[in-house]
């Protein structure tokens, strides 16, 4: 199999297909934005308790601007994990940086709390979700294009590709999606290594997404 097909061609991918995680609620971009400062004016409290010196640095002028500028702007989507947390991917924009990053939330939504200000780990899809999702990806060019250049390598997939194992996986600041490397398995030849696996979370399902 081509590792190019992969970095050439786009996903059109049923939801339903894409995973059968559980469906989580999720809290708006404001909805976070007011986490992130609730957080902070906890944080700010502690010090004074404990450092009064770092308190009134971070009530300094330049630190209290950067963190008042914090403000989400997307919520890619969210899915429940231990401990009665979810776990959220967001776009975040602070001063001139703007980029995602995954937030852990209480999952009790009255109001939204932030779980832990340390960015939590991301569970992607497991490797019977990530072969659902190619296999229906292969199944979606077919029907767009039968007699398209790559149809028989797009049948093949289809047919008997088996994704054996995702590793190395991170999430992408510019996208909030996750970049994948995969071992792969096609008409029973021996397992591949390929590069350039991605998956977006939309809600609460993830999309199979290549990238260059």
């Amino acid at each position: 199999m081509r590792i190019t097909l992969f970095a050439s061609l786009s996903l059109c991918l049923a939801s339903a297909s894409a995973s059968v995680l559980a469906a989580s609620v999720a809290p708006t971009p404001a909805q976070v934005t007011t986490a992130i400062q609730q957080s902070e004016a906890e944080r700010i409290q502690r010090l004074e308790q404990t450092d009064p010196a770092a308190a009134e640095r971070a009530r300094s002028l330049p630190v209290a601007a950067l963190a008042a500028s914090f403000k989400a702007h997307t919520v890619k989507g969210c899915l429940p994990a231990s401990g009665g947390e979810i776990v959220c991917i967001v776009g975040i924009k602070a001063g001139l940086r703007d980029g995602y990053r995954a937030m852990a939330f209480r999952d009790n939504p009255e109001p939204w709390v932030l779980a832990r200000r340390e960015a939590p780990g991301v569970n992607g899809p497991d490797a019977t979700q990530a072969t659902a999702a190619m296999r229906e990806f292969a199944r979606e060019e077919l029907k767009k294009n039968p007699s398209a250049e790559d149809a028989a390598e797009l049948t093949s997939m289809m047919q008997s590709l088996v994704v054996k194992q995702l590793h190395n996986c991170y999430l992408r600041r510019k996208d909030g999606n996750l970049d994948c490397e995969a071992m792969i398995s096609t008409d029973g030849q021996p397992e591949k290594r390929v590069i350039g696996f991605g998956f977006a979370l939309e809600g609460s399902s993830w999309r199979f997404v290549p990238h260059t």
